[in-house]
């Protein structure tokens, strides 16, 4: 069973600024939860679920936290209309190794400003190839929660940095 500061920690974690301070993010749903589980360079903190999704995960969820939860308490914390089955606490995904543009696909994105359509556009990246995108800073947030389900995993494949673009693009 969730506690109260539970259930009002994970509701906080749809606010950019509580994300930030926290370095954390929500993935909702069972394909984007299975498909970030996968990810060598996702640490998820903590898993709450149903006990159906458990069931049918278990193989996966070995060095994971996993809560079980019920339906009425995935409706509390959820921030989608309707919840589905699965909702993680996943740290910022953080790149190792330094970015290289010579020899790679990069997009440059200016004010992309709908999470959703952002998420939407890192996901076809992926689906292309693209590996890097540089945005400028009055982007959308790639952790929105709106902007992780639209990006359907990809935000795990795709770095994003956010840049001063115009500078960034006068030097390169």
């Amino acid at each position: 069973m969730l506690s109260k500061s539970q259930v009002k920690y994970i509701q906080s974690l749809g606010h950019k600024k509580r994300r930030d301070e926290e370095d954390v993010f929500i993935a909702e749903g069972p394909k984007l939860v299975t498909e970030l589980l996968q990810e060598k360079n996702v640490v998820i903190k903590e898993i709450f679920a149903v006990k159906e999704w458990i069931n049918a995960n278990k193989g996966s969820l070995h060095t994971v936290i996993v809560s079980e939860i019920t339906e009425s308490e995935l409706e509390k914390i959820s921030l989608l209309t309707t919840p589905h089955l699965v909702l993680a606490v996943i740290k910022k995904v953080k790149w190792q190794n330094s970015y290289k543009l010579n020899g790679t696909i990069s997009l440059a994105l200016d004010t992309i400003q709908d999470p959703g359509n952002f998420g939407t556009i890192i996901r076809i990246a992926d689906w292309f190839g693209v590996n890097m995108i540089f945005c400028n800073n009055h982007s959308a947030d790639v952790y929105n929660p709106k902007c992780v389900q639209a990006s359907m995993g990809s935000i795990a494949r795709v770095r994003l940095e956010y840049v001063e673009l115009v500078d960034w693009l006068r030097e390169k």
